[in-house]
């Protein structure tokens, strides 16, 4: 039989959208006893009532559980159930697993998420462990507090009711966000359906139905709803999480302690339609924006300019300049320095909290004293070997040139003197014969 937790199928969710008359985002009045909306790219809190108050998460708790158990198992691990992970209270939510049967991980991770099995959960923690389900929860609170959500503490996978496990908005709205962004986590949180082989969603056994569904009503109707999870217990009352995204801009919404089902809905969807509606995305920082100087030690310039080297998207309202502020974190440097080398980061800032980093780069090189002297002088003594190259040609050829005009002057005068002594006998031969006349 099925407990009063277990919404299955579309009449269900068909009967409540027919009853759900959403008001409008600006007339938005939360009747829950926490609720925020988070901008998941960005990590901004564009609105809470009561958001850093602790509260009971109930099931939500499974979001954590899921990522804890992808992050440290494997999806096609058989896990075999034990009897401790069956030994629940009668108004459990349930997925009826046998002890000693054996299921991977993923059908486990299913039936967590979809029909919230308490007993899957244990399952999970068993199974992963080795059997230390203890050392399971010690990796949920180190993940919390990992993520930042550090006004957090959980004591069991399942979300059960506890004194010590409790959360708040931003934290849930936190773990959500870092959830949704594992693909596995994601992918299952977002099914609307699975259907288990072999399994069937009975207490007594018998195949009653072949499906699974997902106790998320919205991704059955609201546009753009990525992946969620319900919660409940008596403490905490009503508690939901979703994601959504259009156009780009990804919100996580909250709401817990809902007084009833009609309302719990009714103020996710609010939630949701004013951040969608009332806030835009925009660049708080561009790529390549100057961001500083930075003190070179030792370098031919005596600084360098710092540059992002990439950029940040928030949301803002509609209009109007992005709620956020952005601090640079530089430290002085050695030469030599190269482009594009890290010097430091750009803080992007929420108030105190610190939505994230953009990497600071260096804009241009700045060489070594010494190298660039160096340098120089290797450039001169490179001009001098070349100037004094070109005058070792030229006085090469000059030499050339004059012993080749000593060689033909040389011989000139040699041949006039051929000349001269034929000329002289000639005119001693006629002397002396005239001297006979």
């Amino acid at each position: 039989m099925l407990n009063k937790r277990h919404v299955i199928g579309g009449m269900a969710v068909l009967i409540w959208v027919l009853s759900a008359v959403p008001a409008a985002a600006g007339t938005f009045e939360p009747r829950g006893r926490a609720s925020l909306l988070l901008d998941a790219t960005s990590g901004q809190i564009l609105y809470q009532q009561n958001g850093q108050v602790t509260n009971y998460p109930a099931s939500t708790t499974k979001l954590l559980t899921a990522l804890v158990a992808v992050e440290h198992g494997k999806l096609d691990q058989k896990i075999k159930i034990s009897e401790k992970a069956i030994d629940k209270a009668p108004d459990s939510s349930s997925c009826y697993l046998n002890l000693g049967e054996e299921q991977p991980l993923e059908y486990l991770l299913y039936g967590l998420l979809l029909p919230s099995g308490n007993d899957c959960a244990d399952a999970i923690a068993e199974g992963v462990t080795g059997g230390n389900p203890a050392q399971f929860v010690t990796w949920m609170n180190e993940t919390a507090k990992r993520i930042g959500a550090t006004g957090s503490h959980f004591v069991n996978p399942s979300g059960l009711h506890h004194p010590d496990h409790y959360t708040t908005a931003l934290d849930l709205a936190l773990i959500a966000r870092e959830a949704i962004a594992n693909p596995v986590v994601r992918r299952i949180a977002g099914a609307k359906e699975f259907n288990w082989p072999g399994k069937s969603f009975s207490a007594t056994g018998e195949k009653i139905n072949d499906v699974y569904y997902n106790h998320n009503q919205m991704l059955f109707y609201y546009d753009g709803i990525v992946a969620g999870k319900t919660g409940y217990t008596e403490e905490a009352g009503l508690t939901l999480v979703n994601a959504a995204q259009r156009n780009g801009q990804l919100l996580v919404g909250v709401v817990m302690g809902e007084p009833f089902q009609s309302t719990q809905y009714e103020d996710m969807e609010n939630l949701l339609d004013m951040g969608f509606s009332d806030f835009e995305r925009k660049v708080a920082v561009a790529k390549g924006t100057e961001s500083g100087s930075v003190a070179v030690s030792g370098g031919v310039n005596e600084s360098v300019m710092a540059v992002t080297g990439g950029e940040f998207w928030v949301s803002a309202p509609k209009g109007a300049a992005p709620r956020v502020t952005v601090k640079p974190v530089l430290n002085d440097t050695t030469a030599p320095v190269e482009q594009g080398q890290p010097l430091g980061t750009l803080e992007v800032r929420e108030g105190d909290r610190l939505l994230g980093t953009v990497p600071l780069l260096a804009k241009e090189s700045v060489d070594v004293k010494a190298a660039a002297t160096a340098k120089v002088l290797s450039i001169a003594l490179t001009v001098l070997k070349w100037v004094a190259g070109i005058l070792l040609g030229l006085f090469a050829v000059r030499t050339i040139v004059k012993t080749t005009r000593r060689i033909r002057r040389g011989y000139r005068k040699r041949s006039g003197g051929f000349r001269s002594s034929t000329n002289r006998s000639r005119t001693s031969s006629i002397t002396m014969y005239r001297t006979r006349d």
